[in-house]
C-alpha cells in the first residue's frame, strides 16, 4: 500500500490586493495551510510517503526570498522525515520563467522537480517494498499538443501521472488559462492508476476505465470567481494493488467564501436595521468572505455603503450588490405624490424610465434615484 498527499495551486507567496490592508493576513492564510499539510505529512500515525504538488505551487515564478526560507523550512521538515517531494511546475511558477525558483539550489535540492516540457516517464519510487511509476510534464512555453496521449510503462506497480492543466468538459475552466487541453477519453488510455491534475481551484474527479483523474483544488480559496466558494480540501491518496484509488477529503481552509442571493420580496425587514441583522443572522461568520447580491424591492432604499458599515464586524470581508428595485418601494412611491424638489425628482425619474428600453439605461437610472435618495435622507430636504 502506498499513500500521498495530492496538493496543488498553493500559490505561496500570493498576496490578495483588492483586500487592502488585509492582504498581508491574508497571505498567511496561505502559508498557514501548507503548513499544516507538511503537520499532517509527518505525524506517523498518517502514514504518508510522498507528497505530490501538481503546480502552482508558488505564485510567481521568482517568490520573495521571505517566502523561499518559509518553503525550505517546510521542505527539510518533510526531508527528515523522509517523505519525498514531487512537484510540476505550473503556469504561475514556470519553469521557463527567468530567475524561477526551481533553479534556485536551496530548494532545489529539498524536492524533485519535474522539468520535461512533455509528459514522460518521470521517477521510479519504491514505497514500502511497492513501486510507484512517476509521469508528469512541467508547464513551459516549449510544450507542444497533444498532452494527453502518453502511454505507461509495461511494468508492475503503480502508475500515476501529474499534470497542471485543462480537463476538456470540466467545472470551472472559464476563469482558467487552457494552453494545456486535456480529453478525458485520451487520459483514459494512458492506463494510469492516477491521474493528479492542478490549474483548477475546485475539487474535482473523474472515474473513467481503470483511471481515476482529481483536482484537489485550493487549500484555501483565493477570490470570487467560478470554482473558489465552499470548502477547500487536503487530498489523502491510498493506491493498494488490487483495488480501485482511496479518496479522503479533509476540510482544510481556515476562512471560506461564499456567494449568496437575498431576495427581499420573500424576506421581511422594514428598515436597513432589520436587513443587516438578517443578513447577520443568515450569513454572519468572522470567518467569511461573503458576496451578497440583494434583489426585490424592499419597502426603503438601500445604502450600500452604510449597510456595509453596519455589517463590518461580522465578516471577514462583505461584498453587497444592491440590485433591489427602487422605484417599487414604499418610500419612492411617497416622495412621488410630494409637491417637492424630491418628489419632482422622484416623478421626472419614474416617468424617464417608462421611455428606456436596454437593461443598462435601467440600471443608470436605479443608480441615479439610489445615490439621490441618500442625499435626500441625510439633508432631510423635502422642498
Amino acid at each position: 500500500m502506498v499513500k500521498f498527499l495530492h496538493l496543488a495551486d498553493l500559490h505561496l507567496g500570493a498576496t490578495p490586493l483588492y483586500l487592502g490592508d488585509r492582504a498581508q493576513e491574508r497571505s498567511k492564510d496561505y502559508l498557514n495551510a501548507f503548513q499544516r499539510a507538511v503537520d499532517y505529512a509527518i505525524d506517523p500515525s498518517n502514514s504518508i510517503d510522498a507528497v505530490l504538488v501538481a503546480g502552482d505551487f508558488f505564485d510567481i515564478p521568482n517568490p520573495p526570498q521571505e517566502i523561499i526560507r518559509f518553503t525550505t523550512t517546510q521542505l527539510k521538515r518533510l526531508e527528515q522525515a523522509k517523505i519525498p517531494v514531487i512537484v510540476t511546475p505550473g503556469n504561475h511558477d514556470a519553469i521557463g520563467a527567468a530567475e524561477s525558483i526551481y533553479r534556485n539550489s536551496s530548494i532545489k535540492g529539498l524536492m524533485k522537480i519535474i522539468e520535461s516540457p512533455q509528459v514522460e516517464h518521470f521517477k521510479s519510487f519504491v514505497f514500502n517494498g511497492e513501486t510507484v511509476y512517476l509521469y508528469g510534464m512541467a508547464w513551459d512555453v516549449q510544450s507542444k499538443p497533444p498532452f494527453d496521449t502518453f502511454q505507461k510503462l509495461n511494468e508492475d506497480g503503480y502508475h500515476v501521472a501529474m499534470i497542471h492543466g485543462t480537463l476538456q468538459g470540466g467545472l470551472f475552466t472559464e476563469s482558467h488559462s487552457r494552453e494545456i487541453p486535456l480529453e478525458l477519453a485520451n487520459l483514459a488510455k494512458s492506463g494510469m492508476d492516477y491521474i493528479a491534475l492542478g490549474h483548477i481551484h475546485k475539487y474535482q474527479q473523474k472515474s473513467i476505465g481503470k483511471s481515476l483523474i482529481v483536482y484537489p483544488g485550493t487549500l484555501e480559496s483565493r477570490r470570487f470567481t467560478p470554482g473558489e466558494e465552499g470548502d477547500r480540501y487536503l487530498v489523502v491518496v491510498t493506491l493498494e494493488k488490487k483495488k480501485a484509488p482511496k479518496l479522503e477529503q479533509l476540510k482544510w481552509n481556515c476562512k471560506t467564501f461564499q456567494v449568496e442571493k437575498l431576495d427581499l420580496d420573500h424576506e421581511t425587514a422594514e428598515s436597513e436595521e432589520e436587513l443587516a441583522n438578517l443578513i447577520k443572522a443568515k450569513f454572519g461568520s468572522n470567518e467569511k468572505f461573503l458576496r451578497l447580491e440583494l434583489v426585490g424591492s424592499p419597502s426603503f432604499i438601500i445604502s450600500q455603503d452604510s449597510l456595509a458599515t453596519r455589517l463590518s464586524g461580522d465578516f471577514y470581508w462583505l461584498e453587497i450588490q444592491d440590485n433591489t428595485n427602487a422605484f417599487d418601494s414604499v418610500l419612492t412611491e411617497t416622495w412621488a405624490r410630494e409637491e417637492t424638489i424630491r418628489g419632482l425628482f422622484v416623478r421626472k425619474l419614474k416617468h424617464k424610465l417608462e421611455g428606456v428600453e436596454s437593461d443598462e439605461e435601467k440600471q443608470q437610472l436605479e443608480l441615479a434615484l439610489k445615490l439621490a435618495t441618500q442625499v435626500f435622507q441625510k439633508t432631510g430636504q423635502r422642498s
